[in-house]
């Protein structure tokens, strides 16, 4: 993420580039990256006829090319993004959009001085076997936006927050990292909620917090299951009554249920064989943070328990999709029988 912060430096110091490729699923770096291009060229000259858009799920590569291959209307330089670039990554759209691929190669051998084209390409990977794939690589400013890691997200927040005078305390900081996941893009579009909230004071509050920033429904689906495990009957089933509220799925609750239940049954069973966190994110395929929240779970609980709570679930799950039993009331009627289950 330091080396992304460092190409947005360049790019407001109107260091620029003629070809960008942005890859990676980091939402707010794309905004930043795209929103410091188009500033530092707008401040360059007045007319934003010369900022464009297209995607090519609606525009052939060979109008892109073309329009970067053409002389500015009134002068001055061109800023073109590219959006949902899935030419690169090599996925299956269907589009009746037909592309020439060599067309874009041949530019990027030699792209024009009064353009800067800019690829954007929000996918986890891109297919470098492909030619195009290569060309691009090869030619272009290419910058990296994969998700932020926990600390990097934290340090960017931290700097964030303070570069603007605001303050908050530890614990009202790692609240709002748990109810935005450490997610980079939701954690800063909640600061910047609360940024306006509190404009005057300029100190966030863990009270600001809890009030302005929703949990998600995994969150709630994570406490409810917490509350299950702990055989808490009636805030269980006021947990599970407030979401049924909020016009949430009970098949979708459900199916959240059985996939964090199988995750805690698999973290209790590597670390047993002792595996240490980073060890079972890789083999799980799974964020380290959710791990380690599964880590603090899992050890208060025998394997036994939780195997047996998933099993009821997925039965429950079988049952519910069978037509037999009404979705509604086979979550609130596992949550009672687990309750009375004894080790």
């Amino acid at each position: 993420m330091k080396t992304v912060l460092k190409q947005i430096e360049k790019i407001k110091k109107e260091q620029l580039k003629p070809l960008y490729a942005i890859t990676g699923t980091e939402r707010m770096l794309i905004e930043e990256v795209t929103a410091s291009l188009t500033e530092t060229v707008r401040s360059k000259q007045e007319d934003d006829m010369n900022i464009m858009h297209f995607d090519l799920n609606e525009t052939s590569i060979d109008d892109v090319v073309y329009e970067a291959e053409s002389f500015p209307f009134f002068g001055g330089q061109k800023l073109i993004f590219v959006h949902s670039s899935y030419i690169f990554p090599g996925k299956k759209v269907s589009s009746a959009v037909k592309h020439t691929p060599s067309l874009l190669e041949d530019y990027l051998k030699d792209p024009s001085d009064f353009s800067i084209l800019v690829f954007i390409a929000p996918y986890d990977k891109l297919d470098k076997r492909k030619k195009i794939t290569k060309a691009l690589l090869k030619s272009a400013e290419v910058i990296d936006v994969t998700p932020a890691s926990e600390k990097d997200t934290a340090d960017y927040l931290k700097n964030y927050a303070q570069s603007r005078g605001y303050s908050m305390s530890r614990e009202a900081f790692e609240r709002l990292l748990q109810l935005t996941d450490r997610n980079l893009s939701k954690a800063k579009g909640e600061l910047d909620k609360l940024m306006v909230y509190h404009v005057e004071d300029k100190e966030i509050t863990m009270a600001t917090i809890d009030k302005l920033v929703s949990k998600s429904l995994e969150q709630n689906i994570f406490e409810l299951n917490e509350r299950v495990l702990k055989k808490n009957v009636k805030q269980s089933i006021e947990l599970y009554q407030d979401l049924l509220h909020q016009k949430e799925d009970p098949i979708k609750i459900l199916a959240l249920m059985i996939s964090q239940f199988r995750l805690l049954l698999q973290v209790k069973i590597l670390r047993t064989k002792g595996y240490q966190q980073a060890d079972i994110a890789g083999i799980l395929k799974v964020h380290p943070y959710r791990v380690k929240l599964a880590l603090q779970t899992e050890k208060a609980f025998k394997q036994e328990i939780l195997s047996r709570a998933h099993r009821h679930l997925i039965t429950a799950d079988y049952e519910i999709k069978s037509g037999k039993v009404n979705p509604e009331m086979e979550i609130e009627l596992f949550i009672w029988k687990f309750s009375t289950m004894t080790e």
